[in-house]
C-alpha cells in the first residue's frame, strides 16, 4: 500500500476558512455548486457570486485547497450549536414531529450540523465519475500526474479531516446531517455509520436526515483501519483533552476529566 497520507499532502491541504479572503473562496464555491452546477440555491439572492445564509454566523468552515493550483477545491460548514439563543440546527425544522422528539433527546449543546458539502466540479468529475465516487486506493506506482489523478476520488477524506478537528476543538459529541443517500453509501464503506432520522425528505432533492456520535465514527473508521483512518490519525492526539469523545472511542481521557455519561446522547 503506498503512503496515502503523505501523498495526499502532498497534492492537498486541508484549512480552517477562519479570515474573511477563505470564507470569500468558501461562499464562491458553494455559489458554484449550489447555485450554477446544481441550481440548489437562487442565484439572484447571492451577492458578487458567493453563496451564504443566515447560518454561517454561527458556523465553523473548512476549506480543502489544490497545493499546485492554489485553488479552493472542496469546502464544508460545522453549524455550531446555539439551545441557548433558541436558534434549532437546520434539520430540526424538516423532521417529522417523532423524529423530532428523539432529536430532542440528544444533548443538545454538544450537538453540531454539517452541510453545504461542496467539491468543485473540475474535480469532482473524474473519469465520468459521479458525484461521490468510490474510495478504492490503487497499489501501483504511477507517475505524479497520473497519482494525482488517483487521488482526487479522496478529496471527501480531506473535508471530513476537517469537520472531525472543528468537532475536536469545539467538543461536539453528537454530529447530525441531511446527506444524499449516494454520500451515505460512501461513508459506510469508510466506517461512519450515520443512525437514520426517519424517511427520506425533499431539501436539495431527496435526502437522509441522520445522527452518529463522534466517538463511533472514530471508533468504525479505526476498527476498518481504512484511509481514512490513516489520514486523521494524527489528529486524535488532541482526543484526550475531550473526555466524552476519548471515553466512548476507547482512548485514554486526560487526567482528572472524567467522562461525561451522556456522551453518546441516543435514547
Amino acid at each position: 500500500m503506498p503512503d496515502f497520507v503523505g501523498s495526499y499532502d502532498q497534492y492537498f491541504t486541508v484549512l480552517r476558512a477562519d479570515t474573511r479572503e477563505r470564507r470569500d473562496d468558501a461562499y464562491r464555491l458553494r455559489y458554484q455548486v449550489y447555485c450554477i452546477e446544481n441550481q440548489f440555491e437562487d442565484r439572484g439572492r447571492c451577492r458578487d457570486g458567493r453563496e451564504f445564509d443566515d447560518d454561517d454566523d454561527r458556523s465553523v468552515h473548512t476549506l480543502l485547497v489544490h497545493r499546485r493550483s492554489s485553488a479552493a477545491v472542496g469546502t464544508a460548514r460545522l453549524i455550531l450549536p446555539r439551545p441557548d439563543a433558541l436558534r434549532p440546527l437546520p434539520i430540526q425544522e424538516i423532521l417529522w414531529p417523532r423524529e423530532r422528539m428523539i432529536f430532542e433527546r440528544l444533548p443538545l449543546h454538544r450537538t453540531a450540523e454539517v452541510s453545504r458539502f461542496a467539491v468543485s466540479k473540475e474535480f469532482r468529475r473524474r473519469c465520468g465519475e459521479e458525484r461521490f465516487p468510490d474510495v478504492g486506493f490503487s497499489d501501483r506506482r504511477p507517475d505524479p500526474a497520473a497519482s494525482e489523478r488517483r487521488l482526487l476520488p479522496h478529496i471527501t477524506l480531506g473535508l471530513l479531516r476537517g469537520i472531525l478537528g472543528i468537532c475536536l476543538e469545539y467538543e461536539i459529541s453528537i454530529l447530525a446531517a441531511v446527506m444524499e443517500p449516494a454520500l451515505l453509501r460512501v461513508l459506510c464503506r469508510l466506517g461512519l455509520d450515520f443512525v437514520p432520522l426517519g424517511p427520506l425528505v425533499e431539501h436539495h432533492g431527496r435526502r437522509q436526515p441522520c445522527v452518529a456520535p463522534i466517538a463511533e465514527l472514530i471508533r468504525g473508521s479505526r476498527d476498518r483501519a481504512g484511509p481514512l483512518w490513516r489520514y486523521v490519525e494524527a489528529d486524535l492526539s488532541a482526543m484526550a483533552a475531550v473526555p466524552a469523545i476519548a471515553a466512548r472511542a476507547g482512548m485514554p481521557a486526560e487526567p482528572g476529566h472524567p467522562p461525561l455519561s451522556s456522551a453518546r446522547g441516543f435514547p
